[in-house]
């Protein structure tokens, strides 16, 4: 049988979702008084639920919560504090936006949305770089949405989709340089000379694919897209030595050497020696 358009799994760690045949042990009011440590990492709140307590979201060792079939319409974004969970299930309420801030639930493997009133989904949720099944059916969504998950690889492309139109903001931080102090016991003298080496994994193209790297947009993996930020990094730190790793044998020769040239470095390439 064919699995369903919202259901695939990518993770070479297989995923045990919790059992459905759920149990539960009351703590008496003289263990809780006493302060004995829970061990359960599991919550289910049922009963025509409308709104959740924002102290909810300070159980951040919970793992799974079911929440379906009650009636909630919004989540708060709060729910992002519960970064441990890897099952959260939202099926059958009334949900119809979610918070953007979801898409920092990054430990999630499965997330049940069915029959809300979802039309629209926050790009951010194409973070979730491990979820392994998604269920989105029973929701009016957008064709912009819906589009992508009528065929048996639908979730991946869904999330590929929004992860590509997620608007980027901020820059990473700037890289801090580590200076190497001379050993006691060195013999060596400096003569007032010092040097800068960079030392750079540039990322073989490849190996840059979404199954390396899911948390990364396809556009941002793009060779033509990294190269020319490889070079202008390289060009702002000005580094006397230059150490760069995974680099194709193509791309030194018809790309690197002659770049870095005319920056005013040579060259030397020694391949791994799985690749000669």
């Amino acid at each position: 049988a064919r699995k369903p358009p919202w259901t695939f799994n990518t993770m070479p760690k297989k995923y045990e979702p919790p059992d459905p045949r759920r149990s539960h042990t009351i703590m008496t009011q003289e263990e809780a008084n006493s302060g004995k440590p829970t061990k359960w990492t599991a919550l289910e709140l049922f009963g025509g639920i409308r709104h959740l307590s924002l102290s909810l979201f300070n159980l951040h060792y919970l793992t799974a919560l079911h929440v379906s079939k009650n009636c909630l319409t919004k989540l708060p974004p709060e729910l992002a504090r519960l970064h441990n969970l890897t099952f959260l299930d939202l099926s059958h309420n009334l949900i119809d936006e979610l918070p953007k801030e979801m898409g920092d639930l990054t430990s999630l493997r499965e997330l049940n949305l069915a029959s809300n009133k979802l039309r629209i989904l926050p790009y951010e949720l194409g973070r979730l770089f491990l979820l392994q099944r998604l269920s989105l059916e029973g929701n009016p969504l957008s064709p912009e949405f819906a589009g992508h998950i009528k065929d048996p690889n639908g979730t991946v492309k869904l999330l590929n989709f929004l992860l590509d139109h997620l608007k980027v903001s901020g820059h990473p931080p700037p890289r801090e340089w580590v200076s190497v102090p001379r050993a006691e016991n060195s013999s060596f003298t400096l003569s007032g000379e010092v040097f800068t080496v960079m030392s750079y994994n540039i990322l073989c193209d490849k190996y840059a694919t979404r199954q390396v790297c899911g948390y990364c947009p396809s556009w941002a993996l793009a060779w033509s897209y990294r190269r020319e930020l490889v070079f202008k990094e390289i060009q702002a730190y000005n580094a006397d030595i230059v150490s760069l790793q995974e680099v194709e044998t193509e791309h030194y020769h018809n790309l690197f050497l002659p770049t870095m040239r005319s920056f005013g470095y040579d060259g030397i390439f020694n391949s791994k020696s799985r690749a000669r």
